[in-house]
């Protein structure tokens, strides 16, 4: 049974073409299975109209004053501009122009990823495919780019990979954009080990094809060249578009057309993962930078108030802090790769650390049962989206109640050395070690155990 989003959208410039579709199960379960693969072309890129008022396309044809009657595709039309002396290197300036004036400009760099910073956060898509040159896909969903053959010795690791069929301005060897390119590039698909990992994730997985349309060149070779190579028996995929034809066009093809914006597409699929709990709501990554502030606020307040020669037990108070805003930093900080997403993941380091705890504790290392103890209370703060006034931002070994804030730690404090004595004689061992006669030194946990 498919899933239907029927949410009422505005028609403002952002979500106007955020239009309603049915989400197919087939999809859903292919997600679930770790099975869906993202074809991504320019249409999610800084090539999008929401981004340049022009594309490269129509920059070099009106720099080369060629009509629109003409109806050059892509690739001609850039070999026709590698024709002029130097030409090769004036359109790879011009590329990479194109793309660092969109990264000087926070706001135009935002509107070009945020298809990918939707995306990021499903954690189960681990393989994209791009003929865009831009690093969007790496720098914002944390994929390993597998550009040459040689990168493809990375394509077994379980991170998240993005196949870039048509190279990377990161490498500028390896843009694949005139008619020339594009022979050799397909030459080399049809029989190199990329373009046998290629056709078999596009046989064997679900594919959704996004940012092409109908006559896209990229588009028309790649299924061309599947079509041939598998003898007319092209697997069923899919296409989210907003051409209202669509459907007509694609008919023939085995593709099923969906009818709405790629973002807005990302982020229906989102509501249904978090509805069937396959995923941590994104809100909780933006609750997070709130609980960062906080505990580095008490953390400086700790440490400012008390002297650590004369009070030991903030030692082990100290790495606590140190442990949950380690955890808060590395859950942001790991955001775009999906990780921390993963709500079955995250209860297994959850349920691994009580064990190292104990283990840590069973041998007197007092500090690092603090540190992994707010590491932990870190992870399960971001996984149930607990509230704010609610984290125990203090801690105090053998103590029972959670420690909320400053003033309920100067109260227990004292009573420290009595309540669990052998962390007390060992953060009193670790503080007679600083050398800082006056015990100003703010003692702090690295993140290794």
């Amino acid at each position: 049974m498919n899933s239907s989003n029927q949410k009422k959208n505005c028609d403002c410039e952002f979500c106007k073409n955020n239009r309603n579709f049915t989400l197919p199960n087939d999809i859903i379960e292919a997600v679930k299975q770790g099975n869906l693969v993202i074809f991504a072309g320019a249409g999610v890129s800084t090539e999008s109209r929401s981004v340049y008022y022009y594309t490269l396309y129509e920059e070099i044809r009106d720099e080369l004053n060629i009509g629109p009657e003409e109806n050059m595709t892509f690739s001609e039309l850039m070999s026709e501009y590698c024709k002029q002396p130097n030409g090769r290197a004036k359109l790879l300036r011009k590329i990479k122009d194109r793309l660092d004036y969109v990264n000087a400009f926070p706001e135009l760099e935002r509107t070009a990823s945020n298809f990918h910073r939707e995306i990021a956060t499903i954690y189960q898509i681990t393989e994209i495919i791009t003929t865009n040159w831009d690093d969007l896909f790496e720098r914002k969903c944390g994929a390993v780019p597998i550009v040459t053959v040689e990168d493809f010795v990375f394509w077994n690791n379980p991170e998240r990979k993005v196949l870039k069929i048509h190279g990377s301005i990161n490498n500028y060897g390896s843009v694949i954009a005139t008619k020339e390119d594009y022979e050799e590039c397909y030459k080399t698909l049809e029989s190199g080990i990329i373009g046998s990992a290629l056709k078999t994730m596009l046989a064997t997985k679900c594919v959704v094809f996004i940012g092409y349309s109908f006559g896209d060149e990229d588009f028309n070779k790649i299924h061309n060249s599947l079509t041939k190579e598998m003898k007319g028996f092209m697997p069923h995929a899919y296409i989210v578009t907003l051409d209202e034809k669509a459907e007509e066009k694609f008919k023939d093809l085995n593709f099923t057309p969906i009818i709405t914006d790629a973002t807005y597409f990302i982020k229906v699929l989102k509501e249904h993962l978090i509805q069937l709990e396959l995923m941590v709501p994104d809100e909780n990554f933006e609750d997070i930078y709130e609980s960062l502030f906080l505990v580095e606020e008490e953390h400086s307040k700790l440490s400012g108030a008390f002297n650590v020669k004369q009070n030991p037990e903030m030692i082990l108070a100290l790495s606590y802090q140190d442990g949950l805003m380690h955890s808060f930093e590395r859950i942001l900080a790991m955001k775009k790769t999906g990780q921390y997403s993963n709500p079955d993941r995250i209860k297994k380091v959850i349920h691994d650390y009580g064990i190292l705890i104990q283990e840590k504790y069973e041998k007197g290392v007092y500090h690092d049962v603090a540190y992994t103890e707010g590491y932990r209370n870190g992870l399960i703060h971001f996984l149930i989206n607990g509230e704010l006034d609610q984290l125990p931002c203090y801690y105090v070994l053998g103590y029972e109640e959670d420690i909320l804030n400053f003033e309920e730690y100067q109260e227990i404090a004292p009573t420290v050395k009595n309540i669990h004595p052998e962390s007390y004689k060992y953060a009193l061992k670790i503080a007679n070690k600083i050398e800082n006669k006056t015990g100003d030194t703010v003692f702090h946990h690295t993140p290794f155990l």
